[in-house]
């Protein structure tokens, strides 16, 4: 299976001198993870097309920011809130949208051939 992206990506998009490869390893997975619930994939295309690309390493970074999920988080006077949760949501409705194809038929089909006529049964009593 190809990787969604390099793992010198990461610290690339967060716009930070390093992240330790285990980490980055990990993050990769997760939004592997998530990717692959949403489209239905079990191998990525490669190369990996620039959308699952962007898409990959957005979420990668929201699971390396936010590994737990937390939409608010207060500390005495200090509090913040994150649209990490929505954004992960809309970039995985965007990828099964743009990927998910069960239930939905796969490939060419020809068009129907509606000339046929019926024919007649034959009995077996005449």
């Amino acid at each position: 299976m190809a990787d969604l992206f390099d793992l010198g990506d990461l610290p690339s998009w967060l716009q930070v001198p390093e992240v330790d490869a285990e980490t980055a390893t990990r993050v990769r997975r997760v939004a592997s993870a998530w990717l692959q619930h949403a489209t239905g994939l079990t191998d990525w295309p490669s190369p990996v097309p620039d959308r699952l690309w962007a898409w990959a390493l957005e979420l990668a970074a929201i699971a390396y920011n936010n590994p737990t999920s937390l939409s608010t988080e207060a500390i005495d006077d200090y509090q913040m809130t994150t649209a990490d949760r929505l954004r992960r949501r809309e970039i995985l409705d965007a990828a099964r949208a743009a990927y998910n194809m069960a239930g939905k038929p796969m490939g060419s089909f020809p068009e129907p051939d509606w000339h046929w006529t019926s024919v007649p049964t034959a009995s077996l009593l005449d």
